[in-house]
């Protein structure tokens, strides 16, 4: 073999083990939380990559949903407001705001809304799944279509009505309290209400698939009126 390819070998050699040493050395760093001038690695926490995604909003009263899989809680981020898709970054086109009304429109992802209160929701498309939790506030009026489904948790509401056409589904729990409940639903509604305490319930539905109420909320109630 000649003697300039073995030097060539050799060198080939000699780079790589320089190479495996200084991902050795690295790897060591990283495992330590450092980066190779010592200085502290950086990583984006949860909070950071969440807050990323969200988009302020103006103040409003009113929210009109057009997008199946909505979202409203009570705001983690002080006294902002502001809105989020799942799986996008910042894009305002699935939302917009006109005077005191936010406007939901349809979307594949779920869309969450976070925000201290809101007076009245309107869900303005059939088949729509709305949640609402950890919203504290004294009253809240829901309007909507048919076929819907509202989840309530940790919510509590002074007066709080519900106006929904056929096929609506109702599911209160997770320690949800209510001054007073007013539901008008049309033909063959749904109301399940676990954990959570109310006081006054006024109803008005026919021909309903289901209405349950578990001790707890049954103990809390002091009144009932069936229209």
């Amino acid at each position: 073999m000649k003697t300039s390819i073995k030097m060539l070998l050799g060198f080939a050699g000699i780079v790589l083990l320089l190479v495996l040493a200084s991902d050795v050395v690295l790897w060591a760093y990283f495992k330590k939380g450092i980066n190779g001038d010592g200085t502290a690695l950086q990583f984006p926490g949860k909070a950071e990559l969440y807050k990323e995604k969200i988009s302020d909003l103006r103040p409003f009263k009113t929210i009109v949903i057009n997008s199946d899989n909505v979202w409203i809680t009570n705001t983690m981020r002080g006294d902002s407001i502001g809105i989020k898709k799942d799986g996008d970054e910042v894009t305002a086109n699935y939302y917009r705001q006109v005077g005191d009304t936010l406007y939901i429109l349809p979307v594949q992802q779920r869309v969450t809304v976070y925000c201290n209160s809101v007076q009245y929701i309107r869900l303005a498309a059939d088949s729509l799944h709305l949640n609402i939790s950890r919203l504290h506030q004294p009253v809240l009026e829901i309007h909507a279509l048919n076929d819907c489904y509202l989840d309530l948790g940790r919510a509590e509401v002074g007066n709080f009505t519900y106006k929904g056409g056929e096929n609506n589904r109702i599911m209160g729990n997770q320690k949800s309290k209510f001054d007073t409940v007013d539901v008008q639903l049309g033909e063959y509604g749904s109301i399940d209400l676990q954990d959570g305490a109310i006081k006054n319930f006024i109803l008005k539905a026919d021909k309903m698939r289901e209405f349950s109420m578990d001790e707890l909320v049954l103990l809390n109630l002091t009144q009932f009126k069936r229209k």
